[in-house]
């Protein structure tokens, strides 16, 4: 399913294999200008190309080379032939065969391999130009793309919730923290996220979700420091993993997030 939403000249394509997900759990891609941001997932794919198929769509970025973010490359490099790029860390990546836990591939699917070109510090479309800011903590190979102009920040999968409470073993909450401190300084006017709603002004949410980041991290620290067990810290700050961990073969869980945060001290 797709349903796309314009925001002033950025279009916003949601895609879900099945409609009645939570919304955390659809992908978005964005089209300004002739660039288009991520291409969505598999199950998506023949869908998404179809509605681009009137489109004017002049290049394409990659924001990491998670399957939900490059799935439809292979189709528009042959339906359309653009130029996709990518960071330099997601480029190989992305032009080999995916491995998937069975969540991932239930959710989004299997990409086909593309070949992309490497990202560099900025990029052009006809009438704006967009810098790349890294954003390492969720992917290494994770950027952001800003255009300053118009205060639009596209973060990818930077900015979820205000209050997360489940992470992937990959994720670098520490890094994370610091990926969002970096652009709450760049003062966005809005936020295009990859996996939830548009915000804008969005300055009160950042701050709100670094603190609360802070915090949970400086308790998470304090309370190992004190002798408590990881499995113990989970259950006294978060309780029982939800569905959602249960869903994901506990890849997203609340003791992984507790795990990030000890990433120095176990």
């Amino acid at each position: 399913m797709i349903a796309a939403t314009p925001y002033g000249e950025v279009l916003q394509i949601r895609m879900s294999r099945y409609p009645d997900f939570p919304s955390a759990m659809w992908v978005c891609a964005y089209l300004v200008d002739g660039l288009l941001i991520d291409t969505g997932m598999a199950h998506t794919t023949r869908e998404f190309t179809e509605f681009l198929k009137d489109k004017y769509v002049k290049l394409a970025v990659n924001t990491h080379f998670h399957e939900d973010h490059i799935s439809a490359n292979k189709f528009l490099q042959e339906s359309r032939g653009i130029e996709i790029f990518a960071p330099p860390l997601a480029v190989e990546k992305i032009s080999k065969p995916a491995k998937l836990y069975p969540y991932q591939e239930e959710i989004w699917g299997y990409p086909v391999p593309s070949v992309v070109k490497p990202l560099g510090d900025h990029i052009y479309s006809d009438n704006y130009r967009f810098e790349v800011i890294p954003a390492p903590g969720h992917e290494r190979d994770q950027i952001c793309l800003w255009e300053k102009t118009n205060g639009w920040l596209f973060t990818s999968d930077l900015y979820v919730s205000t209050r997360p409470v489940a992470c992937r073993s990959m994720d670098d909450m520490w890094q994370i923290l610091a990926d969002l401190e970096n652009i709450r300084a760049l003062n966005p006017r809005v936020l295009f996220p990859a996996p939830t709603h548009v915000v804008y002004e969005p300055a009160a949410k950042l701050d709100e979700l670094i603190a609360y980041l802070e915090e949970l991290g400086g308790k998470i620290v304090e309370f190992y420091q004190k002798g408590k067990s990881v499995e113990r810290i989970k259950e006294e700050i978060f309780g029982h993993e939800d569905m959602f961990a249960q869903a994901t073969q506990e890849q997203f869980s609340s003791l992984n997030m507790v795990k990030s945060f000890l990433k120095d001290c176990l």
